[in-house]
């Protein structure tokens, strides 16, 4: 059963293209994005998204799955 959690993500649109994919990481503190324009994002939720970290060019045909390894480690 799910509870009443908020997460307020403000200005999370810096991708080109359609996003394929989210993943969050296991302490619930990232939330990265893949997308059809090759780039994965990864935003810190407590963070400014200016904070933001970009993996330009992740995959050549675009990103289609994302999966956190650990609570800093993600696997495109």
């Amino acid at each position: 059963m799910f509870s009443n959690i908020s997460v307020k993500l403000k200005n999370m649109l810096y991708h080109s293209a359609r996003i394929n994919c989210l993943a969050w990481s296991p302490d619930n503190r990232l939330v990265a994005a893949g997308s059809l324009d090759t780039c994965a994002i990864v935003y810190e939720i407590d963070k400014p998204a200016s904070s933001r970290i970009t993996i330009k060019g992740a995959h050549l045909g675009g990103v289609h799955g994302v999966t956190f390894v650990d609570n800093d480690s993600l696997a495109a």
